[in-house]
């Protein structure tokens, strides 16, 4: 992770309204894809749009390239199911796709998401290599 916040296209940026701390956002941009690693509004912000504007901010800002994220599959035993559903809910509701293709790693399994039609798995995993200088070890399958 240290390596990897010193390049200069891993974005890590704190999301103010104001004076007011509203949450964070870390990103790797690519070629053709950006990698949405991390999106988090502060708890008692949540439900008033917060989330929904920094998906809008980076959609607009890489409008030709696909962006993605992965979350937790909905595993109905999982103890955090309804936080699952909820998540899901939250990125279709503004407009992001499920692609049914599920990054697998050391961590478990999480479905990747997408902002467009198109899922370019492949430039996907070549944007995760980059990112990680290589050590970061993973398959992409249905």
């Amino acid at each position: 992770m240290v390596l990897m916040s010193l390049r200069k296209k891993l974005q890590l940026n704190a999301v103010y309204d104001g004076e007011v701390f509203c949450g964070m956002v870390c990103y790797y941009i690519s070629d053709n894809t950006v990698y949405l690693a991390y999106l988090a509004v502060e708890p008692e912000l949540r439900g008033n749009g917060y989330g929904s504007r920094i998906l809008h901010m980076l959609e607009e800002k890489y409008p030709d390239q696909q962006i993605v994220l992965d979350i937790e599959p909905l595993d109905p035993d999982a103890e955090n199911y309804h936080q699952r559903v909820s998540r899901l809910r939250f990125y279709q509701k503004n407009g992001w796709r499920r692609t049914h293709q599920m990054l697998i790693d050391a961590d478990g399994e999480f479905e990747a998401l997408v902002d467009q039609n198109h899922f370019d798995k492949k430039d996907f995993a070549k944007t995760l290599k980059q990112m990680s200088l290589g050590f970061y070890r993973f398959r992409i399958e249905k």
